[in-house]
């Protein structure tokens, strides 16, 4: 089989996943295990922005191995902020979410790199508001704390210019305004449908107040541990901690798809303009056994102390408790026999293994003997139960032999038999009588 081709199939999608930016939507993730972290949800908004112009042309050539950047902070005091803190409450309003923001910080991030084939820009916002009125009323025996969670699909239309000192007045809010400010000849070619999907608004979470909260994954952790509750109308530190996750493409939760939009426009030549943006996530992390509900048609969340002795929310609807402990209990009995089985395979298996004698029942014998003054220190072990004599297991370096040290292998000639003799044991001198 030929692996060339094969080879070279995975070479080039490894250079084509590496050229391609990576591109996030909204992401929320909201700490309210205390009202300290609760005032200050983190928003993140992710898109990358392509113009392809395989065909060449002016584009290309103004945007062809060109690097710029656009990134900055701002916070309550820059101007613009203060407006757009009014356009975020505006939506909240409509959403009749009873949550306003009272403060915001923001940091801005857009770059740009032109390519052989295509220029791309990644644009990112993170928005840190501070948020009042989340908290509709608090916990009391008997009757859960409420909190709105409307606000989580904020989302912000139309242009928003925030004058920073670095680059003078900058609208954070809609991508075409990236190639406004820093190559306006080039914006001004980008008309029809590709400059409607180029106007897309940056800031958007509708995604995620879309997704009713009681489809999201549900978690409780009955060890929680938390301090300063008592806002929310709960004593002691040992609470229930509850979570919620979006993200994840599921039954419950649908299938979460990245948004991607393309469209075409001609000048001189024509280009393909694509935005891509993975599917919207969110985090939110609760003090309390958490528990969505509907209060004046808006969603909220109940929250209290302690999970009901009879169940525990999942993202799967109500689910006993002692199926949980059942489950387990059946999992550790597993284990046991798992452990018995193993422990007792192994004692089988250790009658066809060789296992040697304990030292402790041998004892060392010498076995050379002593050539004038020196003496080896050969040596031998024998059973300590052995009544046998060490003679009956002399070592064969101490018997006796008449080869002296000639060479391994060597035969020793045979001795020729003597002639025979008459003369018998007579003396030497004697000679027969006449």
């Amino acid at each position: 089989m030929n692996r060339a081709p094969l080879l070279a199939l995975f070479v080039l999608s490894v250079l084509v996943i590496g050229s391609v930016s990576p591109a996030l939507a909204a992401q929320l993730n909201w700490d309210a295990k205390t009202p300290e972290t609760a005032e200050v949800p983190k928003f993140k908004f992710q898109r990358t922005a392509y113009i392809e112009y395989e065909e060449g042309g002016a584009i290309a050539d103004a945007l062809r191995g060109h690097d710029t950047t656009v990134e900055f902070s701002a916070d309550s005091t820059t101007p613009g902020v203060a407006e757009l803190i009014e356009k975020i409450n505006d939506n909240l309003a409509e959403r009749k979410s009873s949550a306003r923001v009272t403060g915001l910080t923001i940091d801005y991030h857009a770059s740009m790199t032109g390519r052989g084939e295509n220029a791309s820009v990644d644009y990112r916002i993170i928005l840190i508001p501070t948020i009042d009125g989340y908290l509709i009323k608090p916990y009391t025996q008997g009757s859960p704390a409420l909190f709105d969670v409307l606000w989580r699909g904020l989302a912000v239309n139309g242009p928003v210019t925030i004058t920073t000192e670095e680059f003078g007045p900058v609208e954070i809010n809609m991508p075409i305004s990236f190639y406004e400010m820093n190559y306006p000849e080039i914006a001004s070619q980008i008309t029809g449908e590709a400059r409607d999907v180029m106007s897309m608004p940056l800031i958007d979470a509708s995604g995620i107040g879309a997704l009713d909260i009681g489809s999201w994954h549900f978690l409780a952790d009955p060890t929680g541990i938390v301090a300063e509750t008592s806002k929310y109308g709960f004593s002691g530190a040992k609470v229930v901690v509850s979570s919620f996750t979006m993200g994840e493409s599921s039954f419950r939760e649908g299938q979460i798809k990245e948004k991607e939009f393309d469209a075409t426009f001609t000048s001189d030549k024509t280009y393909t303009i694509r935005t891509i943006e993975s599917g919207d996530s969110g985090n939110i992390f609760l003090a309390g056994y958490a528990s969505p509900d509907k209060l004046g048609g808006g969603e909220v969340v109940g929250v209290s102390p302690e999970a009901p002795s009879t169940g525990a929310q999942t993202s799967s609807g109500s689910f006993p408790i002692f199926i949980i402990y059942g489950m387990a209990g059946m999992a550790a009995v597993g284990a046991v026999g798992f452990f018995w089985w193993s422990n007792k395979k192994a004692k089988k298996d250790s009658e066809y293994i060789q296992t040697g004698i304990d030292p402790k029942y041998l004892r060392g014998v010498d076995t050379s003997e002593a050539s004038g003054g020196y003496k080896t220190n050969r040596g031998e072990a024998e059973l300590i139960s052995d009544d046998a004599s060490h003679k009956q297991h002399e070592s064969v370096y101490d018997q006796g032999s008449t080869r002296g040290s000639l060479p391994a292998g060597y035969e020793q000639p045979k001795e020729e038999p003597k002639p025979s003799s008459n003369r018998g044991s007579m003396p030497k001198d004697w000679k027969p009588s006449s």
